[in-house]
């Protein structure tokens, strides 16, 4: 899924009570128009309730691979 690089996006990934260490990978997602969706899609295509995400201010911990290779 190409992104239009004008477009912003959200630094997300799942919170720690929802989902195990190796499941908290960095994703980059379209930032929702607003009322949308109560789920982020991933650039990655993953899926990840709105409820379950942890919103990061700058990129942490391990990168979604396939999130950055959707952008070169």
């Amino acid at each position: 899924m190409a992104l239009d690089r004008t477009q912003p996006v959200l630094l997300v990934r799942k919170r720690a009570d929802f989902a195990g260490e190796w499941e908290r990978s960095c994703h980059l997602a379209p930032l929702p128009q607003e009322g949308a969706r109560s789920t982020l899609l991933t650039l990655c295509g993953e899926r990840i309730e709105a409820g379950t995400a942890e919103l990061l201010p700058e990129p942490e911990g391990m990168p979604c691979v396939a999130c950055l290779l959707s952008q070169s």
